[in-house]
């Protein structure tokens, strides 16, 4: 396939992925015309709730070559996020459409045929490409219905709902839920001296901020850490006869970590009496802490656990069964008075209603969402890719790059495989997810802590380094990796082009 140079490529969504795809089609002599169909851009920023903070550090949660024009937090607020986002649009000039739905997607020879809305009504227009970056977290909020639920006369409301933290004041909270913004809506409440009672159907790791002194980054964005982690792929043939052929040294490396965050959690309740201690019990998980690198693995809130050892927060392993007038029953018979209820259960799994069919019934045809080629193309539907459905921990450079690959895909400048033996690599790392990661809607989204090996298969593809750290080996091996050592990306594979004789071709590598 050949896109020309200066066609017009349609990005659907305006958060953190469609931007930063934006910002690599422009390079490559696309021009992206992004549709938001909410007011503002940021996506899931857009709609999140007050006192939200990333769970990245600022140095990696930028474009690469567009760095923060001010100090935010070490994890920025949702407002520090909002306004980088809003000046990157500006630096870039890029042509973002807001308030803009797209309705349907007409299939054409060279092409689609977008039918979108806006305040002045249905409209038309072609496009030669179209890149899908509505993300997975910006709209479709899981949201249970309880038995009698009807007869409750308190508030049952999501994060989404909370636009002041003044509804948890003098209140009786029950928070169900025990993803990012569960944890968040828990520790907030009981700082705000609410009762907060806490219910989830099991207990997950927590990443801890800091880690026997050290901040967890130094941990998962250092090379050292990735080289230990399991993934569906290793780049390279020592990382996979480390992982094959010595895998108690990994599972030894884990099992350790494993051990500092139980004790840090248990730590929590030194001095404490049995009653405390047994509230942090709760929190212990069954499984191994691997299982929860995944999208919805949490940065554990500071005063999370302590808040728990103090009895402000009051955790049940447990699902509610029904509502009464004023309280929740729990499965376990537990009742709970309260006044407010918060539901941060998650998110649906991604769906596609403006693709026609057997295209949607494809991508929505798993219930942890598409697992796609590099995570990012479907074999068999053509002329659409995906922007931030490889989802990672270092996330801005892992779209960057992708798109990176993607455009030289378009350029004729990549050979892809064969259909079949691309769906047979979406099967095989599919599987391992499903092995390895606990489910969650949108596992199929996500590198989620496999960032490293997933960026540097692209590279090497691209006949660019991923060593970007060299020739300093100890900084390479144990420095931490961030956003603008992948700056310059686009201007190493101009370099290199230039020297090509042969069209680049995929490595033997799943991912």
């Amino acid at each position: 396939m050949v896109i020309e140079k200066g066609s017009r490529i349609a990005v659907v969504g305006a958060g953190i992925s469609g931007i930063a795809a934006a910002s690599v089609l422009k390079k490559n002599g696309f021009v992206p015309v992004l549709f938001e169909k909410h007011e503002k851009i940021g996506g899931v920023w857009a709609t999140a709730y007050p006192d939200v903070h990333l769970q990245n550090i600022y140095t990696q949660y930028h474009l690469s070559d567009f760095e923060w024009s001010f100090k935010p937090d070490l994890h920025p607020t949702g407002e520090q996020v909002m306004r980088y986002l809003t000046e990157a649009v500006q630096h870039l000039k890029l042509d973002v459409r807001l308030e803009h739905e797209v309705l349907g997607m007409k299939e054409e020879p060279n092409g689609w045929r977008l039918r979108y809305r806006n305040k002045q009504g249905i409209h038309e227009e072609p496009f030669a490409y179209v890149l899908l970056a509505a993300g997975q977290y910006t709209d479709g909020k899981n949201l249970p219905k309880f038995m009698d639920q009807e007869y409750f006369k308190g508030s049952v409301i999501t994060e989404r709902d909370i636009t002041s933290l003044d509804v948890f004041d003098g209140k009786r909270v029950v928070v169900v839920g025990y993803g990012k913004s569960a944890l968040d809506m828990a520790t907030l409440a009981a700082e705000r001296g609410a009762q907060v009672h806490h219910v989830f159907r099991a207990a997950n790791w927590l990443i801890p901020e800091w880690i026997l002194g050290a901040h967890f980054t130094y941990a998962l964005f250092t090379r050292f850490g990735n080289v230990m982690m399991t993934s569906w792929a290793q780049p390279t043939a020592m990382e996979r006869f480390l992982h094959n052929k010595l895998g108690f040294v990994i599972s030894s490396f884990w099992d350790f970590i494993q051990s500092i965050v139980l004790f840090q959690l248990k730590r929590t309740g030194k001095g404490k009496d049995q009653a405390a201690q047994e509230r942090l019990k709760t929190l212990i998980p069954e499984h191994k802490i691997l299982m929860d690198f995944r999208s919805s693995g949490a940065l554990g809130p500071e005063n999370y656990y302590p808040l728990v050892a103090e009895g402000k927060i009051l955790p049940y392993r447990s699902e509610i069964e029904c509502f009464s007038y004023d309280a929740v029953q729990l499965k376990n018979g537990i009742v709970i008075p309260c006044d407010v209820v918060v539901l941060s259960t998650g998110y649906l799994t991604p769906r596609f209603p403006f693709l026609p069919d057997p295209y949607r019934a494809w991508l929505e045809g798993e219930t942890d969402g598409p697992q796609l080629y590099r995570h990012m193309l479907h074999p068999r539907i053509p002329r659409l890719a995906f922007a931030g459905f490889n989802h990672g921990y270092m996330h801005v450079p892992t779209v960057e790059i992708g798109t990176q690959w993607l455009c030289a895909y378009l350029r004729g400048e990549l050979e892809l495989p064969s259909t079949e033996e691309m769906e047979r690599s979406i099967a095989k790392v599919r599987a391992w997810k499903r092995e390895n990661i606990k489910f969650e809607n949108a596992r199929s989204c996500a590198v989620s802590t496999r960032f490293q090996q997933y960026i540097d298969i692209l590279l090497k593809e691209l006949e660019i380094s991923p060593y970007r750290k060299l020739p300093n080996p100890v900084a390479e091996l144990f420095s931490r990796y961030e956003a603008s050592d992948y700056k310059g990306i686009y201007e190493e594979y101009e370099r290199a082009r230039a020297k090509r004789t042969a069209p680049l071709k995929t490595l033997p590598l799943d991912t």
